[in-house]
């Protein structure tokens, strides 16, 4: 098991002395009657105050014991440790039990070799292409034209939704407002969509498809009201259609689009460059991944349940930081916690066993975060969250974040030297002035 219980004795004379540093910091705050501020004789504070600070004393103590014993004796705790009710008391020793959970026991030798993915990361033509198409895409422009609309033209219109059948609607409301958010009654919306997106429901491409400017067209469409699954009707009507004009690929146009590029080589260059640092960046995330999966195949271990709880919850919370970053109001729609959690719950625990083997071998290796890590990472933050260094760094003290920072990119050290270390190895490069193989020019 990992939890572990530790008895601890603080000496007699300790405990004197804390307790005299803790009731005359009683005494300059103490307000008795009779006296002025600060000036009431210290055994009347002792005794006016006897219970507070005898767990004030108890407070103080058991941490820094605990710390020291931990250290002395080597045991490292994966969770703050819980210590059981106790009360120091002047002229004894304080004796307190603490219990804790302790890293599980496991041997991680000096191998450091492991079987890595060399993904490639040169961009092929076919990937240039795709890209500078992707350009040409985000530069097109839409023209109108007087014919019917065909997948992947732009359609402007409006859409008139029926009411739900069953549909009885409340009293006449104040607001008009207030009928148009009910989404079970009749309503007329404007409609601006390319056919064929995705993001559109395919009834609607389906049933425009073929439409010209002027048309209409009807279709029904399966909803769910207060779970029952409804057929609901729609009529549409088209009011411009719309072609995607794609610009030339010439030099002229090329040169339009930043003054670093003049031709379209120019562009295909740069365009060829954001592919291959794409590809470098996933190639280094699949690296990654074999390493860490290699690692806790080599290492297999159980960790306390707790840990695996602690690193679902921050999973959690992140993951819910990031939807209400981008808008998504998280007091409106509540997010289903406990299936999340659950749906979480096997990633947690791949996280929480990697970081536990990566804290280990940063411990053995004496790898260590270096300041210019945290800065350089507190300002990357920062920009993120539209704030600046000063700020984040303050935040994070208060909350105990700047210290989980420095574990994170302590483990990001970890995980690089791990993958230095494994690295292929460069193919050598003929001097400049050597002279071409026999037979070439």
């Amino acid at each position: 098991m990992c939890r572990q219980e530790f008895e601890i004795e603080v000496p007699a004379s300790e405990v004197d002395a804390e307790y005299l540093r803790v009731a005359r910091d009683y005494r300059r705050r103490a307000r008795i009657d009779g006296f002025r501020k600060g000036k009431a004789p210290l055994d009347l504070v002792r005794q006016r105050f006897a219970g507070a600070i005898g767990e004030d004393v108890s407070e103080r103590l058991a941490p820094k014991y605990w710390q020291r014993a931990s250290e002395e004796d080597g045991v490292h705790a994966m969770l703050p440790p819980s210590v059981a009710p106790v009360q120091a008391a002047p002229g004894q020793p304080f004796r307190f039990t603490v219990t804790v959970d302790v890293e599980p026991e496991v041997e991680i030798g000096n191998s450091r070799s492991f079987e890595l993915p060399q993904p490639e990361t040169e961009p092929s033509e076919a990937e240039v292409d795709e890209l500078l198409e992707q350009v040409r895409l985000q530069r097109s422009t839409w023209v109108p034209v007087e014919r019917a609309a065909a997948r992947g033209d732009r359609v402007r219109g409006r859409i008139h939704r029926s009411a739900m059948p069953g549909y009885a609607p409340e009293a006449a409301a104040e607001d008009d407002q207030d009928r148009d958010q009910d989404d079970r009654g009749p309503a007329t919306h404007e409609i601006d969509l390319e056919l064929g997106d995705e993001r559109a429901w395919p009834e609607l491409t389906d049933n425009l498809t073929g439409l010209s400017a002027g048309q209409r067209a009807d279709f029904e469409r399966t909803e769910t009201d207060e779970d029952v699954e409804r057929q609901r009707g729609y009529e549409i009507e088209v009011e411009e259609v719309l072609e995607r004009k794609l610009p030339d690929v010439d030099d002229a146009w090329a040169s339009s689009l930043a003054a670093t590029i003049e031709t379209v080589d120019d562009l295909r260059r740069q365009l060829g460059e954001q592919v291959r640092a794409q590809k470098t960046e996933q190639a280094g995330q699949q690296r990654t991944d074999a390493l860490l999966d290699q690692l806790r195949e080599r290492y297999p271990v159980t960790l306390p349940e707790a840990v695996v709880e602690r690193e679902a919850l921050q999973m959690a919370r992140s993951y819910a930081n990031n939807l209400a970053r981008q808008g998504f109001d998280l007091e409106r729609q509540q997010l289903p916690w406990e299936q999340l959690m659950e749906e979480i719950r096997p990633q947690a625990e791949k996280r929480a066993h990697s970081s536990f083997l990566l804290d280990r071998i940063a411990r053995d290796d004496g790898v260590e975060a270096t300041a210019q890590d945290l800065e350089r990472a507190l300002e990357i933050m920062a920009r993120a969250r539209n704030t600046n260094r000063g700020r984040l760094r303050r935040e994070l003290e208060r909350d105990g974040g700047l210290e989980m920072l420095r574990v994170e990119l302590r483990r990001d050290r970890t995980v690089q030297a791990l993958l230095a270390a494994n690295a292929p190895p460069e193919e050598p490069r003929a001097p400049a002035d050597e002279p071409a193989a026999e037979g070439e020019d």
